[in-house]
């Protein structure tokens, strides 16, 4: 794409604010069940036992268990237990 000529519309199009009204999806609600789709679980389960705990979004689990989101992420990846719990992204139980 280099040395490639833009038209000035194509040009001004890219460089338009698109905060706010002027963002095509302002205004634009997410219904319960696009946010259920959206939304990444996290299972927590304790680490002696693996007892279920419960099951968290990411930054309600970080918020919950006071850990920043990179040491969440960090104990997701390698499965390791952080203050005696267990985080998953994969559910360990059958409910």
């Amino acid at each position: 794409m280099t040395g490639r000529k833009f038209s000035p519309k194509f040009i001004e199009m890219q460089k338009r604010n698109k905060i706010g009204v002027n963002n095509p999806q302002f205004g634009v609600i997410k219904s319960s069940e696009t946010i259920a789709k959206l939304t990444k679980l996290v299972y927590v389960y304790n680490s002696v036992d693996m007892f279920y705990i419960g099951s968290y979004s990411t930054v309600q689990c970080s918020k919950e268990f006071n850990m920043g989101k990179d040491t969440l992420s960090k104990y997701l990846l390698n499965g390791f237990p952080f203050k005696g719990k267990i985080f998953s992204r994969v559910k360990l139980h059958i409910s």
